[in-house]
């Protein structure tokens, strides 16, 4: 048996539901990084300004190292971004996909109850008929 229209659309719901899940799913992955990331850079700052011999003799590798990191918020804040417009992108499809699953479902059960009317309807005037032609006979 063929899958109705509705049907479809429902399992395409489905799918980029899914989908949509994945890209939220990327998105807490790289909110985790960034705060990671944060959290070492203020660490680092922390370290520079302390009065600790050790750190003040690791004070230029203390730099460069706050220098990666800030390159890698950097790049961490970009993938944020288009994350961001990937989820709400998936999301807007998503629904948009349930309101037509939703209206296909209603197109079939109004083409059913049409069905089942125009089926009464033949029926009784087969009634109809066969009773004019049994009071004919």
């Amino acid at each position: 048996m063929t899958a109705s229209r509705a049907q479809k659309l429902a399992r395409l719901v489905r799918v980029q539901r899914q989908i949509e899940r994945m890209a939220e799913s990327e998105l807490s992955h790289t909110l985790r990084q960034q705060v990671a990331t944060e959290e070492t850079q203020a660490a680092l700052v922390d370290a520079v300004g302390s009065f600790d011999p050790v750190h003040a003799a690791m004070s230029h590798q203390y730099a460069l190292r706050f220098q990666r990191l800030s390159a890698r918020a950097q790049q961490i804040a970009g993938a944020k971004a288009l994350q961001e417009r990937r989820v709400l992108t998936e999301k807007t499809k998503a629904d948009r996909l349930t309101d037509q699953a939703a209206e296909a479902a209603d197109d079939e059960d109004r083409v059913t109850a049409d069905e089942a009317l125009l089926d009464l309807l033949e029926i009784s005037l087969q009634l109809r008929a066969s009773d004019r032609m049994r009071k004919g006979s």
